[in-house]
């Protein structure tokens, strides 16, 4: 299913240094689980977004409370970078945009993080 209601994971990463080796790894600082309405980007929204320098490739609608300026969502087993941001027909909610990030570090430490969790 492309779009519709589904889990999303909403999470925020940082670089932390191992202090044996000074090797860098990315780790999740905060995130959260919620279930979110999916669709595609608009035609005027994906328009703007490419004037912005951005591919945007979904709209996601979700509650403003649950939203604390994190950078990542993840679901559908991708990770995905938010972009912009709008309203929405309702005042409780807001709708973020994002675009697929290839931060292969980001999403191994979000795929680690949603493993932890689930045990």
């Amino acid at each position: 299913m492309l779009t519709g209601v589904k889990r999303v994971i909403i999470a925020d990463t940082e670089s932390i240094q191992n202090p044996n080796n000074g090797d860098r790894k990315k780790r999740v600082t905060r995130a959260k689980i919620v279930v979110a309405n999916v669709e595609l980007v608009g035609i005027n929204t994906a328009q703007v977004g490419q004037v912005q320098g951005f591919n945007l490739a979904y709209s996601i609608t979700v509650k403003r409370v649950i939203y604390g300026k994190e950078k990542f969502l993840y679901f559908d087993g991708a990770l995905y970078e938010i972009k912009t941001m709008g309203k929405t027909k309702h005042p409780i909610d807001m709708l973020l945009n994002v675009q697929v990030s290839n931060d292969t570090s980001a999403k191994a430490a979000v795929e680690e993080w949603i493993a932890n969790a689930s045990s």
